[in-house]
């Protein structure tokens, strides 16, 4: 069996023909991973909210604009915009370093928002596998104000966004490998839990169990508090990557801080992890109405 940090993983673009309107690799930092791809719906208004993508792949792999974009697109079609981003995966870069690129990710959507018509007011953080767990980390180290830096730009603007979209994210990573012993399911990677495993290159290639202040720090629950803003989470029963129950337990931890009414929860029955199962009208609807929703409260709040 093939360890996931040997896998082969060809690039696979996104469907992004029908976009009338694209910006590409324009510079948010310095540096060759610190580049991301805008796209604007056809239909022409003032502004847009916007959808921040965040790439998964073990935070081994994986770049913008891939195929797994391919869902915040067709959100694209409802009248968002959709930024897709490139941030250091773990052997470049060692943890919290994408958390700092992607946090200077949202200060340029904002300083930025007239040049591209963007709703600098409804930006939304949106992520799979590991990118779900960096796109949960940063809202929750921003509404708690850790993993700050100086990275980047554009600081008199807020990192923090409006909400965040999360799926079959990983957020305890030492508690990946009992999880599935607890469910009595056998995971894809046998190396789950090792130091040679995507968890532990993310890691420093250290056992999770080993490195308890490192796994309490790339875990989003550690900085949940009430400022931390509204999350949709989703998930599949028949996941061998990452335990559904991570997602379960998320947002059980979620709801303790901010409140049943601003997390909402899907568990699919025998869904595997990746994108496929999440590509269907049922779930495009729901992330589009949690936003809206999200724009509703806070329109009525301000």
């Amino acid at each position: 069996m093939v360890k996931f940090i040997e896998r082969e993983h060809p690039f696979s673009p996104a469907d992004t023909d029908f976009v009338e309107r694209k910006f590409i690799d324009i510079p948010y930092a310095e540096g060759e991973r610190h580049k991301l791809d805008i796209y604007l719906p056809n239909e022409k208004r003032d502004s847009y909210p916007v959808i921040i993508d965040v790439h998964g792949g073990g935070m081994y792999f994986g770049q913008k604009s891939s195929f797994k974009l391919n869902g915040a697109l067709e959100l694209l079609k409802r009248g968002y915009a959709v930024v897709s981003p490139n941030y250091s995966l773990s052997y470049m870069k060692p943890f919290p370093t994408a958390v700092y690129e992607l946090k200077a990710v949202v200060r340029f959507v904002k300083a930025h928002a007239d040049s591209y018509h963007f709703d600098s007011n409804a930006v939304f953080m949106m992520g799979e596998s590991s990118g779900a767990q960096l796109a949960m980390l940063l809202a929750a180290s921003e509404a708690s104000g850790h993993l700050e830096s100086d990275f980047g730009s554009d600081f008199d603007y807020s990192s923090q966004v409006n909400g965040v979209i999360s799926s079959y994210g990983l957020y305890d990573m030492a508690l990946l490998k009992p999880e599935f012993e607890a469910l009595g399911q056998v995971p894809n990677f046998k190396e789950t839990g090792d130091s040679d495993s995507f968890e532990g290159a993310m890691l420093g290639f250290h056992r999770p169990v080993d490195v308890p202040d490192l796994v309490a720090e790339a875990d989003p629950t550690t900085y949940l508090n009430e400022a931390m803003v509204p999350a949709l989470l989703y998930a599949g029963t028949g996941d061998r990557v990452v335990p559904y129950v991570q997602t379960i337990n998320m947002a059980a931890e979620l709801i303790k801080f901010i409140g049943k009414q601003n997390v909402e929860v899907h568990i699919i029955d025998g869904v595997p992890h990746g994108p496929s199962g999440f590509m269907n009208e049922t779930v495009f609807d729901q992330k589009d109405q949690f936003m809206r929703r999200v724009m509703k409260q806070n329109k009525n709040a301000s």
